[in-house]
């Protein structure tokens, strides 16, 4: 098998104004214990990047599900706060559907978007082709963080 790194993957902490409203906005990753959580399943423990070095944060369960896009339109139904993905939450963010919280506790993730394909040398080239497409669009700032940074995140 063979990858090629298409795009970073960043993630940011949301809720819906409806939750925040409702219940208030944690000041500190430490504050989440107190909050109804949406995880997507196995993304339970939160890291955040700090002065310190690393926090993990175990996020209490208010609702658990295996699909990113479920979780997060959960969370713009006012269910509780997310960890999501820029990629998949930017056009809500936009519209003010979601806000991101706890902007001064970045998450320590390094995800990326990546291509995976067979290491062979039959490689049809139209999939060759697609995958450079995808690289060369993806590169440098996604599409979907060039979008967001007019937003007030």
């Amino acid at each position: 098998m063979q990858i090629k790194k298409l795009a970073d993957d960043k993630r940011i902490i949301v809720a819906a104004k409806t939750y925040i409203d409702k219940y208030g906005k944690p000041k500190t990753p430490s504050e989440l214990k107190n909050h109804k959580i949406v995880n997507l399943t196995g993304l339970e423990v939160w890291d955040f990047k700090g002065a310190h070095g690393v926090t993990s944060v175990k996020t209490p369960n208010h609702l658990r599900m295996d699909n990113g896009e479920a979780v997060r339109d959960a969370c713009i139904q006012g269910c509780g706060i997310t960890l999501t993905a820029t990629w998949c939450s930017y056009p809500h963010l936009e519209s003010g559907e979601l806000v991101q919280i706890l902007q001064d506790y970045p998450l320590d993730t390094e995800c990326a978007l990546w291509a995976v394909y067979p290491s062979n040398r039959l490689l049809a080239p139209k999939v060759r082709a697609f995958i450079d497409f995808l690289a060369e669009r993806f590169s440098g700032t996604p599409y979907w963080d060039e979008k967001l940074n007019g937003v007030v995140l």
